[in-house]
């Protein structure tokens, strides 16, 4: 309730700033730790990415505050900053979204990245890892989640703490 207070009284500043808020819930991941560069998604199905902050909140589908306009999300009595990436694809989809985010699973075992590894989505798309990093999990079929950095993508694993470049091949 704290947070919904903090929040109320910043949108009591700025009328227009109010009516462009709105609450919602994040829905991934589980839990929500509002560190920088942490993408999550709202059950609207938008994506936003935490900007410049290190809260380690371990939030289980928490209810927020999302601002849009003032780029802000209120959790737990704190304000974040956060920057809106887009909407996901989902994994019935064929191609990639207008805003090129793609989300799906992997296609099968995973065991983590090597340098070059090829991934197959359940979407039928292929990507290569290009950025030469190593690291070994094993989990079975984990959701992904692409998303564009100029002339590749960033992919994120479910369940991995760090993300790796790769390009698609088909």
């Amino acid at each position: 309730m704290r947070g919904f207070v903090l929040i109320s009284a910043l949108l009591a500043s700025s009328s227009v700033a109010a009516q462009s808020c709105y609450e919602d819930s994040i829905i991934s991941p589980s839990p929500f730790m509002g560190n920088d560069g942490e993408v999550f998604k709202l059950s609207d199905g938008t994506l936003w990415e935490v900007k410049y902050e290190y809260e380690y909140l371990y939030e289980y589908y928490p209810t927020v505050i999302i601002c849009p306009s003032l780029g802000k999300l209120g959790i737990d009595g704190k304000m974040l900053s956060v920057e809106a990436i887009g909407t996901a694809a989902t994994q019935s989809a064929s191609s990639l979204s207008n805003d090129g985010i793609v989300e799906s699973k992997i296609d099968g075992e995973f065991n983590g990245w090597e340098g070059e590894t090829i991934f197959k989505l359940r979407n039928g798309q292929i990507w290569q890892q290009i950025d030469g990093r190593y690291k070994y999990k094993y989990k079975y079929s984990p959701a992904v989640l692409l998303i564009p950095r100029g002339n590749h993508h960033e992919m994120r694993v479910e369940g991995m703490d760090v993300a790796v470049r790769v390009v698609r091949l088909k």
